[in-house]
């Protein structure tokens, strides 16, 4: 009885691993079926929304650009880069190399000049063309300079100043931080600052695409990396934040608004006379401002079409000296895509079903 047994309950277990590796082959060949299926069913709906994105392009408003003041200062010549001052309602930060050393100007709303600035710790000789505004982590905002041209070498100097707290003539201390291109060397178009997450970005100068860095959240007094986020497929000449997220490009031909730096272009502005590649963003993001080239330039607000930013990404800090690096988030699917979820999912269902037939097989030989 005992051999009668054991020789019964051999040929169960045979039996049960038959039908599990039956069951396997049979979930094995359907992941197989699903995925030859899904993937050219997804490929085909990616296409479609590619095709759809290229037939349908943002819709494109023609504004007529008014003269919002005209900078009559001739220290206030070519105009390397244009931001609002957050210290002070109705006051811009601006570049200018009128009298052949740059300076940083608070030009008023009539386009007079409220004060001017020298900035220590600089080398004698250089030249500024990029210019943004960003608060820190305790709400002090700073501003932050830099030839961007410097970049073609594969790094660059930034220099941060704190934004004066008075608008009087003087010297402000620069603090210098050297950032390096992850890819080799490029040539700036402008530098902008996200004011939600307090992340500064460069942004490449090329005729038909531009490259998109992103500086890291904490700046040290090593090289510091910058981080590639992507490819926009238009040139880009200048650039600024509205305070909900939007970004504004300038490319050689119009204004580009994208709900987000990692969004895709949403309006179209275009331009009804040429302009100087210096924009900046009004704080209640309704116009942007274009200086123009040479020398007394006319600075110009365009009316920005109404619209909302996209949501902020969580977890970012601003940029500061002290801290953890921040990483940006990347959208991912299931681990190992759709086959190595498939797969895992049917090695899973094999181990039920080995159990089962076990279980099973045990309750009919007794």
């Amino acid at each position: 009885m005992r051999a009668v047994s054991r020789e019964a309950r051999r040929r169960t277990l045979l039996r049960a691993a038959g039908r599990a590796g039956a069951t396997f082959s049979f979930v094995a060949a359907l992941s197989a079926a699903g995925m030859a299926v899904a993937v050219p069913n997804v490929t085909n709906v990616m296409n479609m929304t590619n095709v759809a994105n290229a037939e349908a392009p943002a819709p494109t408003v023609s504004p007529s650009p008014s003269a919002a003041f005209r900078v009559s200062d001739p220290r206030v010549a070519g105009v390397g880069g244009v931001a609002a001052a957050t210290a002070h309602p109705d006051v811009w930060w601006a570049l200018g190399s009128g009298t052949g050393r740059p300076r940083l100007f608070a030009l008023g709303r009539d386009g007079g000049v409220r004060a001017a600035y020298t900035l220590a710790g600089v080398p004698a000789g250089h030249r500024w063309n990029a210019l943004t505004i960003v608060k820190n982590g305790s709400g002090a905002a700073n501003l932050f300079l830099g030839d961007l041209t410097e970049g073609r070498l594969g790094s660059l100097s930034l220099y941060r100043v704190a934004e004066p707290a008075a608008l009087r003539n003087g010297t402000l201390a620069a603090k210098p931080f050297k950032v390096r291109y992850p890819d080799g060397g490029h040539d700036g178009g402008t530098l902008l600052a996200d004011p939600r997450e307090g992340r500064v970005y460069i942004v490449t100068r090329a005729a038909t695409a531009a490259a998109v860095f992103a500086l890291p959240g904490v700046l040290g007094p090593q090289v510091n990396e910058l981080t590639r986020l992507r490819t926009l497929r238009f040139g880009v000449r200048g650039g600024g934040f509205a305070p909900d997220g939007r970004v504004v490009f300038r490319t050689p031909a119009d204004l580009r608004v994208l709900a987000g730096i990692r969004d895709k272009v949403t309006q179209v502005v275009k331009l009804a006379r040429a302009s100087g590649d210096a924009l900046g963003v009004a704080p209640d993001g309704r116009r942007a401002l274009v200086a123009d080239r040479g020398a007394r330039p006319v600075f110009r607000a365009v009316a920005l079409p109404a619209g909302a930013g996209s949501p902020a990404p969580a977890a970012t800090k601003p940029v500061g000296d002290a801290g953890e690096p921040v990483s940006f988030p990347s959208k991912s699917g299931p681990p190992g895509g759709l086959l190595g979820t498939g797969a895992l999912a049917g090695l899973l269902l094999l181990g039920v079903l080995g159990v089962a037939f076990y279980l099973r097989g045990r309750r009919r030989t007794r």
